[in-house]
């Protein structure tokens, strides 16, 4: 029998919801609530450099105004291909030397027991109380009663797809398998999003990493035969996925993000997204402070700004990303709030 932690539990929620539109995600929690520029310094003192971690576009609303000059920060950026690489950069010296990181949630309770993360304040989170209640009441950002996790985006893992080439969407991700998509697909060096996505599609079971050793093993299988037998590479990053797109050197994907789409939008191809029957993964990413964060007050100040409304709102529009708090989504366009 599987033993179910709370972050498992946590995964299981957000999966039997995977297949959510931002409007119902939001919708429901509008009802449960009652609804690099980097500035120079202005003093003689040094600009502070802050350190952060996150994936490719992540840094969109700290960019966002002029945060970063009024505050004197030299922005330090290190951008990652996994959320298990940040549990490296830690372990292999980070501690001590980061002051925010951005992680995916199911990690939070692992990481706490590590000695990775500092536990959070959540009187010096001001807009906490703004962020979607079905988030922040996960027993996944908490750890022996503390909070290590601020929840500011979400989104799926989507099947992408070249509407130019394929005219009607995928329904199932085992279509990727199809003869006329060989030497076509896309795969990305994810472990976890290839086991929220393909371990549910190969096993049936609601949450892809909750399996068996057998089951995975299963799922094992299944990925190296995509590998070998359909895809065109193996890519890094999904902006090396939104590239290849963009290069027309593939039609279908065995793994998706919607950032995807903006990116090849940006090098002039159009690509679509579709969730397959099978369903997919659904994660949601938390600010976090790492153990010794050399600023924590400032970081406290990134992460407020971080989920401030104009950042929020420049975050979902530049990068078709799901938000969390609450007062920016009457400012969206229409088609990102639905």
């Amino acid at each position: 029998m599987i033993t179910v932690s709370p972050s498992m539990q946590a995964l299981l929620s957000l999966s039997q919801r995977s297949s959510l539109s931002r409007r119902r995600v939001l919708a429901g929690a509008a009802a449960a609530t009652g609804l690099a520029a980097i500035g120079m310094p202005r003093t003689a003192h040094a600009a502070t450099t802050m350190t952060w971690i996150g994936w490719q576009g992540y840094e969109t609303p700290i960019l966002a105004g002029t945060f970063l000059k009024d505050n004197d920060i030299d922005f330090q950026p290190t951008f990652i291909s996994s959320n298990e690489e940040i549990i490296t950069k830690l372990q292999a010296g980070g501690i001590g030397r980061t002051d925010l990181i951005t992680m995916y949630f199911g990690y939070l309770p692992l990481m706490a027991e590590a000695g990775l993360l500092e536990p959070l304040d959540p009187k010096k989170v001001a807009q906490f109380g703004d962020l979607i209640p079905q988030f922040t009441s996960q027993d996944a950002i908490r750890y022996n009663g503390e909070l290590y996790g601020v929840p500011w985006n979400w989104g799926t893992l989507p099947l992408m797809y070249d509407p130019a080439v394929v005219t009607t969407a995928p329904t199932s991700w085992f279509d990727i398998t199809k003869p006329e998509y060989k030497g076509k697909v896309a795969m990305v060096d994810d472990p976890l999003g290839n086991l929220l996505v393909w371990g549910t599609a190969v096993t049936g079971k609601p949450v892809g990493t909750i399996l068996t050793k057998a089951e995975i093993v299963q799922v094992i299988d299944k990925l190296i035969d995509i590998k070998k037998n359909h895809a065109r590479a193996f890519f890094a990053t999904y902006g090396d996925m939104a590239d290849a797109f963009a290069r027309n050197e593939v039609t279908v994907s065995a793994i998706g993000w919607e950032a995807v789409a903006v990116w090849a939008k940006q090098k002039g191809k159009t690509i679509a997204f579709t969730i397959p029957k099978e369903g997919t993964g659904m994660f949601m990413d938390c600010l976090c402070l790492p153990k010794d964060c050399p600023n924590p007050e400032l970081a406290y100040q990134m992460i407020n700004h971080i989920i401030s409304v104009d950042p929020q709102k420049l975050f979902a529009t530049e990068q078709s990303a799901g938000i969390t708090n609450l007062q920016a989504v009457p400012t969206l366009p229409a088609e990102l709030r639905e």
